[in-house]
């Protein structure tokens, strides 16, 4: 392996997915590492485990990928990072760029899976969204009902909105099957909605209206769009 490479390989093994990283981490292979990691939360795991075990620092900086992978998975799906088997000086150097502090670091793989286990889990509604006219009363009645009997009350009527733009976008801009969740992990209410269109969405809406992702943008703490094996999701997390 070419001492400037970085390879990553991707396993899931639910709930939890495991990305195992061998080579030279810089700034320019880091993009290498995001993507992994990215691409493993597609699977909407529990957790992602990053094996460092093989990885050899160039650049310490580049370790703060993981400070904006964990804020990542956090938003989609709400999910944890846990790094594990750093050498000494890969630890020492998480801890010296303060990666520690934010992204979980255990030991090894086994502590790394005791981490992920302790988390609180999601929870979680899935449904299929048949067609767009009754699909929209059915992903608004959803969530109503999801957020009442799960004490989120105060963002039932932003959430239902929400709902609405994302189901209407998938059918608009996307491609049946069209499927949905709702999830609470902690303080935060996650929606999303797949399609099977790789065309990811943009901030935009007609001249001198209101509407489309405008409104997710305005109505959320963060929202984006990620790419799957056979289309895309788009996602967003709501608050208090």
């Amino acid at each position: 392996m070419p001492a400037d490479l970085l390879v990553c390989d991707l396993e899931h093994g639910p709930p939890l997915a495991y990305v195992t990283a061998r080579g030279t981490l810089d700034p320019l292979t880091a993009a290498v590492l995001r993507q992994s990691v990215l691409k493993a939360l597609t699977g909407e795991p529990a957790a992602v485990l990053v094996d460092l075990a093989g990885v050899t620092v160039a650049d310490p900086v580049a370790l703060t990928v993981f400070l904006s992978l964990s804020r990542a998975a956090a938003a989609w799906p709400g999910a944890q990072i846990v790094i594990h088997s750093a050498a000494p000086a890969v630890a020492r150097d998480l801890d010296s760029f303060a990666v520690a502090r934010h992204t979980a670091v255990a030991v090894g793989l086994a502590e790394a899976e005791a981490l992920a286990a302790r988390q609180e889990g999601a929870v979680q509604v899935g449904w299929d969204v048949h067609g767009l006219a009754g699909g929209l009363a059915q992903s608004r009645d959803v969530v109503r009902a999801f957020c009442r009997r799960h004490g989120r009350e105060a963002l039932t009527g932003p959430a239902e909105l929400v709902i609405t733009e994302l189901v209407v976008n998938a059918f608009r801009h996307g491609a049946a099957p069209v499927t949905a969740w709702v999830s609470i992990r902690g303080r935060y209410l996650h929606l999303a909605v797949r399609d099977r269109a790789p065309s990811l969405p943009r901030l935009s809406a007609p001249a001198g209206s209101v509407g489309g992702l405008m409104i997710v943008e305005a109505l959320t703490v963060t929202w984006g769009a990620t790419r799957t094996a056979d289309g895309k999701t788009v996602w967003c997390t709501l608050r208090p």
